[in-house]
């Protein structure tokens, strides 16, 4: 029996191949009775060997054909949860009993130690990035100036548009751009991430250039706070982008891979991804929350507000996570981190949020989630209403671009089928 990591060695492929090769049906993998390592058979790989071209594990027309990664898909999980069903295999991350980790290092140790730049290219690339292509990510995002067509597809929406529609805007803006054909996608990937923080920047500091390394967090800063910013500051709202980076295969992640699976470019699959941000129920709940603070800021109570939504068969705004029964552990973290801000900032914000959690948790027995925290951080920092859910679309490129790497890197387009419950066949004339 080989390791995931000896199969892909013999294979000649990336782990993420090795995986799609399994999800396809062309190889099979094998638990160990203790832990949960997959193995796969020697005489297997063998196999498989002789069918693919040595060169970077290209398939060979010998291969068995393969539908789509949709139609490769497995039963729930055993509690039994209605989206539990697997569509696709990945390398990029895992929620395993309740604990997630980025290519392999647990979330907590990510949050403590990475930065986001650092992220963005551990998720790109699968290992560790150097020092050097760290500084050489941040230098850009310093150097950083919209180009100005760009900035004319975001003034013709106006400043006041929401900040999430704004960074839709500036996709196909971007994607228009005049471009070298050797352009790596890595580029357009780096591309997108120093850009999307002056589509949030108001136009007066868009201008504000830093040849010097520049993280994405000190680029926020600078638009929203003075220039002075502290190193705390930098350091909680990096925290902030670190723990919203990547999630497994949401709604919009979801949406990106499958507009890579179409070839099109990075620009439209983030694109796609942010659309799906715009509905209520995938990334509606920083509002929600936001609202529900501004009514207990205005005198409404909170057991009126949780009666309302009990009534209403609502959960309250950022409690509760299909994938998470016994709490969120992203909200753990940025808890951690609104407790932090709070020695700088005032107690205010977080003292309510701490009441409206120990409410909901003796009415409902519900946890806070990502959404709840990531709020409560962003507002303590300083940043006006809307800019959460703007800020955790920001965060959540990085795994949107890995996803889509990774789908581009071994593709077969996603095309799913539905069960038809129309009616019978019938005819016109």
């Amino acid at each position: 029996m080989l390791t995931a990591a000896e199969a892909a060695a013999q294979l000649g492929v990336k782990l993420g191949t090795l995986y799609a090769y399994v999800s396809r049906g062309w190889l099979k993998s094998y638990r160990r009775r203790v832990g949960r390592e997959a193995l796969y058979r020697r005489s297997d790989i063998e196999a498989l060997r002789g069918m693919t071209m040595p060169e970077r594990g290209r398939r060979a027309r010998s291969l068995p054909d393969a539908s789509s990664w949709v139609t490769i898909a497995q039963p729930p999980t055993a509690d039994g949860s209605p989206s539990g069903v697997i569509v696709a295999e990945s390398a990029v991350s895992s929620i395993i009993e309740g604990r997630i980790s980025y290519r392999g290092y647990p979330i907590e140790e990510v949050v403590e130690h990475a930065t986001y730049e650092e992220v963005c290219l551990l998720l790109w690339n699968g290992e560790r990035p150097g020092h050097a292509e760290v500084e050489r990510l941040c230098t850009m995002i310093g150097a950083a100036q919209m180009p100005r067509p760009v900035a004319s597809a975001l003034s013709a929406v106006g400043q006041h548009a929401p900040p999430l529609l704004r960074l839709a805007v500036m996709m196909p803006a971007l994607a228009a751009q005049p471009r070298n054909p050797a352009r790596q996608r890595s580029d357009d990937a780096r591309e997108i991430i120093r850009m999307m923080p002056l589509a949030l920047a108001p136009a007066a500091t868009r201008s504000e250039r830093r040849q010097q390394p520049f993280s994405t967090a000190e680029r926020l800063l600078l638009a929203f706070s003075s220039p002075d910013f502290r190193t705390w500051e930098r350091r909680a709202l990096d925290r902030v982008l670190v723990a919203c980076a990547e999630h497994e295969l949401n709604a919009s992640t979801f949406a990106a891979r499958v507009v890579a699976s179409t070839g099109a470019d990075l620009y439209a699959s983030v694109l796609a991804a942010l659309c799906s941000l715009s509905g209520p129920i995938h990334g509606g709940a920083c509002g929600r929350i936001e609202s529900m603070f501004a009514a207990i800021e205005s005198g409404v109570r909170l057991e009126t507000m949780l009666q309302h939504f009990g009534e209403q068969h609502l959960l309250p705004p950022g409690f509760g996570h299909a994938i998470y029964p016994n709490g969120d552990p992203r909200a753990v973290l940025l808890k951690t981190v609104a407790s932090s801000i709070s020695q700088h900032k005032g107690k205010r914000w977080f003292d309510t949020a701490c009441k409206v959690e120990e409410r909901v948790w003796q009415r409902d027995h519900l946890r806070p989630n990502l959404d709840f925290y990531l709020t409560v951080c962003t507002r303590m920092l300083g940043y006006p209403r809307g800019l959460p859910a703007a800020i955790f679309a920001l965060g959540r490129a990085a795994g949107w671009i890995a996803h889509s790497l990774e789908q581009y890197a071994d593709n077969r387009l996603i095309r799913p089928r539905m069960r038809y419950r129309g009616s019978p066949l019938r005819h016109w004339a």
